[in-house]
């Protein structure tokens, strides 16, 4: 699509600011989108490491979930459960942080009770518990780390419509409106020069 402008010195003028400006931006743009790539990057491997982490954790604690469930009734297994979940050791804070111009709502777990109640004398149903309550901050962790990277691809996307409207619309259209101007007005002088010469030429 062309742009309809009037060949005239006064839209050429504005036509090479609007140009200067539109590169200007563009660098910008692309400036923060290989940063944001780089962050992005290495937000995935800690993601990945993090994944694993609790990974190991969970398989960790489902082993003592089955030998738990060799000796323990089902019944007394799950009032325990209950019973630790309505103690409430933990309390989930949310809170507004802003990175890397994006906003975020992040989870924390506020500590409330510094020890654990020993709800029985089961050596591994304490050590299930103890277990469980270090896995929530990882998880929590995970769950705003997981929301940062969507952020930060949602993005990345942006930018990239955006590096990619100037680079091969915006700047090629004003770089050929400015080369039309320069034509016409080019044409315009030689008109000029011509018509000069003839007036010259009956003027002799």
């Amino acid at each position: 699509m062309k742009l309809k402008v009037n060949p005239n010195r006064m839209n050429l003028l504005k036509l090479r600011k609007r140009l200067k400006f539109a590169i200007r931006g563009h660098k910008l743009l692309k400036d923060k989108q290989e940063q944001l790539t780089k962050e992005f990057n290495n937000l995935i491997l800690k993601l990945i490491e993090l994944r694993s982490n609790i990974e190991q954790k969970l398989n960790e604690i489902y082993l003592y979930v089955e030998v738990l469930h060799k000796y323990l009734p089902k019944e007394i297994f799950e009032k325990l459960c209950e019973k630790i979940n309505s103690l409430k050791y933990f309390e989930v804070t949310e809170e507004k942080q802003s990175k890397f111009n994006l906003k975020q709502k992040i989870f924390k777990i506020k500590k409330i009770k510094e020890n654990f109640e020993i709800l029985t004398t089961d050596f591994y149903f304490n050590i299930f518990v103890v277990k469980m309550f270090a896995l929530y901050p990882l998880i929590l962790e995970l769950s705003n780390l997981e929301t940062l990277c969507e952020l930060i691809a949602k993005e990345l996307q942006t930018i990239r419509r955006r590096v990619n409207a100037l680079e091969y619309v915006l700047i090629p259209q004003i770089q050929q409106g400015i080369k039309n101007i320069l034509g016409k007005l080019n044409e315009i002088e030689r008109t000029n020069i011509i018509q000069l010469m003839r007036i010259k030429q009956l003027m002799q």
